[in-house]
């Protein structure tokens, strides 16, 4: 269990190790680019998550409630959409045109959700969103009635970071710093998004072993 609360906080380190020198600045930004290393490790844990969840679902008895299988049915889904939404649903992979009405409201022209317009550019509030759910999840572990679907209190450090991270990006939105530094909280959110991957999949994985499905 100690290494999971502490690999968010090492990876965070190893991620900002690479802005701090200027040998591996360059490295550090191909990570964090559209289709690098990064997103595409995000969109494959994310994926199989959702997957996994909607599999293990079928195997949940009577004994769980329905609101239980029913947020996981929802929480999984949810995964399985922003995963698509990570490869812009599969178009840089396919290499398929936007349709021209789409791209002339979508801030990238992509075929994505999270770049139309009025979306464009507030994707942190859905990070701190994440964030502050998983920490409320971690809280209702102490109700009984949500025990079966509340957050292991050992993801805390996953979901600090995310929620702190997320937080500074919404300042910065509105109170700029400097440019480099601008810049460098915009593209480590694709960093943030991979915790966000890890820790889902921790959240079904240790909830599962929990219930006795794994």
């Amino acid at each position: 269990m100690l290494v999971i609360f502490i690999t968010p906080v090492v990876l965070t380190i190893i991620m900002g190790s690479f802005f701090v020198f200027p040998s591996t600045e360059n490295l550090g930004f191909w990570l964090l680019e559209e289709n690098a290393p990064i997103e595409i490790l995000t969109f494959i844990i994310l994926i199989f998550t959702g997957i996994l969840g909607l599999y293990k679902i079928r195997s949940f008895n009577k004994s769980l409630e329905k609101y239980s299988r029913f947020f996981y049915m929802f929480f999984s889904i949810c995964l399985i959409l922003i995963a698509m939404e990570e490869i812009s649903w599969g178009q840089w992979f396919f290499h398929f045109k936007t349709p021209e009405s789409w791209a002339k409201i979508n801030g990238q022209g992509e075929t994505t959700l999270h770049n139309l317009q009025g979306l464009q550019g507030h994707s942190e509030i859905l990070r701190m969103v994440f964030g502050l759910g998983g920490m409320l999840g971690i809280i209702l572990g102490n109700l009984n009635k949500f025990k079966k679907i509340s957050a292991p209190p050992v993801l805390i450090s996953w979901f600090i970071i995310i929620f702190c991270h997320a937080t500074v990006d919404f300042v910065q939105d509105r109170v700029s710093i400097s440019t480099k530094y601008d810049f460098a909280i915009v593209k480590t959110s694709e960093f943030i998004e991979l915790l966000i991957a890890g820790s889902s999949f921790l959240y079904f994985w240790l909830n599962f072993r929990m219930l006795k499905y794994i």
